[in-house]
């Protein structure tokens, strides 16, 4: 089986992989502790180019934190503007909220420059990191700048309001308060993918089984997953990221065509053998042994795979990108 994406559909731009929090769900495993690269305006363009000729007309910015280096993302704007791509939304978790005046003003120049919308985000594990307050100050701001919200996920604004809004007020705080299947309850009210620190959060609801119960159960190979184009990303290295895997990746100028099995062995092995071969091949090889408390999931088990591989030097095959994301595991 070739492993190639050919046509985009929707997806977006990791601006950064910097935050002002550490959202114990973040599938890329954003932070104040990671590099504040942010991504420069012509490589910005170049995504764009690549977006639109792959069938993508629009995109939206993530991160990461986008807001945490408005300048960047001024240029960001520019480059959509500069291709003639459209930009749905930039993310924001509202961390970096602090004036009232200075929020509205900072969002009505960034207006001018062609944000005209955001995606608010608004749960349980980001209030961990922000109080209320901030994610309703950013709200009424953006609107008095006229740029419309989206909020993400509004419902939860219930649960937040138990809560004092000044202070942030960690995820242990829920679970006293809405007992010990709120996780669970979060998993039925919203959607959100399994990767990154997410394991770690939902395993006590998902549980973790044997690997070789996980095995048995896996598909035969991953390319369906891999080559999924429903909301795919882009980042600030010139990396796409295959099927929201976050840590594996391949360079943007290899979209199109079937990619190289020398250059991506893991993702081809993936592509052509799933779990079972990658798992097969790091026993066999690479001297991984899986966990003794096992995993919730296939994707679990592969992060935990490509964990041991990152610290047996394989950066050099470039898949395991960026390496941050490892030394954060």
């Amino acid at each position: 089986m070739t492993l190639a994406v050919a046509h985009l559909r929707s997806g977006g731009l990791i601006a950064t992989y910097q935050c002002l929090s550490r959202c114990p769900h973040c599938l890329y495993r954003g932070g104040p502790g990671r590099s504040p690269d942010y991504i420069d305006q012509g490589t910005a363009a170049q995504a764009f180019t690549r977006a639109l000729e792959l069938g993508a007309t629009s995109m939206h910015v993530g991160g990461g934190e986008p807001l945490v280096d408005p300048l960047g993302l001024a240029g960001v704007l520019a480059a959509a503007a500069e291709t003639g791509i459209s930009i749905e939304y930039v993310e924001t978790s509202g961390a970096w909220y602090d004036d009232a005046d200075e929020a509205r003003e900072l969002l009505t120049e960034l207006r001018t420059m062609g944000l005209a919308s955001i995606l608010l985000s608004v749960s349980p594990m980001h209030n961990g990191f922000i109080p209320l307050r901030k994610t309703l100050g950013v709200w009424t701001a953006a609107r008095a700048a006229g740029i419309a919200v989206f909020p993400w996920q509004e419902h939860f604004l219930d649960d937040l309001r138990a809560f004092d809004p000044d202070v942030p007020h960690a995820f242990g705080e829920y679970l006293e308060r809405f007992g010990a299947g709120y996780p669970a309850d979060i998993l039925r009210r919203t959607w959100v993918h399994l990767g990154g620190r997410a394991f770690d959060l939902f395993a006590p609801v998902l549980g973790r089984r044997p690997v070789e119960e996980i095995l048995a159960e896996a598909s035969g190979d991953c390319l369906p997953e891999l080559t999924d184009t429903s909301h795919f990303h882009m980042d600030l290295y010139g990396d796409y990221v295959p099927g929201l895997c976050s840590g594996l990746a391949f360079r943007l100028t290899d979209l199109g065509g079937p990619l190289d099995p020398e250059r991506y062995p893991i993702l081809t092995t993936l592509a052509e053998t799933g779990i079972q071969g990658f798992y097969d091949y790091a026993t066999g090889l690479e001297d991984y042994a899986a966990r003794p408390e096992g995993y919730s999931n296939k994707c679990e088990l592969c992060q935990d795979i490509r964990r041991h591989l990152s610290e047996r030097g394989w950066f050099e095959s470039t898949e395991l990108a960026p390496p941050e994301f490892y030394a954060a595991l």
